[in-house]
């Protein structure tokens, strides 16, 4: 295409009397793959299957549902010891509150802020490989329909990318938003997540449905301990609540106070001072309930530790 371009211009001058030609076509350049950028469909369904052929055999299975707002996901993993696969989870992102439950979590509800930072927590092709490390262009063979959509089916031309030998991936591109509706690859290279030594990856990430989504919230999330009426930051974990405010150790302390004896909890020792951060102790029955109170730069910290006999 370029050497015909070349040979046009020349002509075009040969025959002209202008002195020097006009400006040369610009020649598009080929596309590269950016990432997935689902999040311009906004409401959809998509499962990501990703699989390992090595010293063992793993298959990690992620079913991600969003209506535009709350986000969904459904972990189950197969081919792990026990000490490896934490077990079944589902979990709930809304409002920016992250709510969890399943056999992960020994079926109790974790809760915690959307925006802390627990590392990665389930996997996307584009965390497993980065976009930026394809580099190689992407070569357009077909339009195809995914979850009804059309969209075109493109393959990436590179051969390797470190670690990965014979790499290869396929995606379907809707081009009107640029998000990619599905996501093939396979590679050769070593385990990138539980250990399995030498072996072959192989992953599908694939939107089935394009369109509203009803997502249920994660039930047995409520807190029966009482919480200030500004408590931010909601942490729940097995045993332990934790939340900031605006008010003062003191005035948290004497909340607690006021509350706890109507909920049935019966002091059993005397506030306890250190600093700037105050102690209080409980019991109900066979439970105890030690209320620790710490001020910080926006107000106190504070965490409720359950405990039983």
């Amino acid at each position: 295409m370029r050497r015909l371009n070349f040979l046009l211009l020349l002509l075009a001058a040969a025959c002209s009397r202008a002195t020097s030609p006009g400006p040369s076509p610009s020649i598009a350049p080929e596309p590269t793959y950016t990432g997935l950028h689902v999040e311009a469909i906004g409401n959809y369904q998509a499962v990501f299957d990703l699989s390992f052929e090595g010293s063992y055999n793993w298959r990690y299975h992620l079913e991600t549902r969003t209506d535009g707002q709350a986000v969904e996901y459904r972990l189950h993993l197969e081919g792990l010891s026990s000490a490896r696969n934490p077990g079944d989870v589902r979990m709930v992102m809304q409002e920016g509150i992250s709510r969890m439950r399943g056999a992960g979590t020994e079926d109790e509800c974790v809760q915690f802020p959307s925006d802390l930072d627990l590392g990665q927590i389930f996997i996307t092709p584009d965390n497993l490989i980065e976009p930026g490390g394809l580099t190689g262009p992407l070569k357009p063979l077909q339009q195809d329909t995914v979850a009804l959509v059309q969209t075109t089916h493109y393959t990436l031309l590179q051969a390797n990318l470190d670690p990965w030998r014979d790499l290869t991936v396929d995606i379907w591109r809707h081009e009107a938003t640029g998000a990619t509706l599905r996501y093939d690859l396979r590679a050769e290279g070593p385990d990138p997540l539980f250990d399995a030594g030498e072996g072959v990856l192989v992953g599908q990430f694939l939107m089935n449905d394009v369109g509203p989504q009803t997502i249920e919230p994660i039930a047995g999330c409520d807190i029966d301990l009482p919480l200030p009426r500004d408590a931010a930051r909601l942490t729940k974990l097995p045993g332990l609540i934790a939340l900031d405010s605006a008010a003062t150790v003191g005035e948290t302390a004497a909340f607690y106070q006021a509350e706890l004896p109507g909920r049935g909890w019966e002091p059993v020792a005397e506030p306890q001072a250190s600093g700037d951060a105050i102690l209080l102790s409980y019991r109900q029955g066979a439970q105890t309930l030690d209320v620790n109170i710490e001020a910080s730069a926006e107000g106190v910290h504070v965490e409720l530790l359950l405990g039983g006999e």
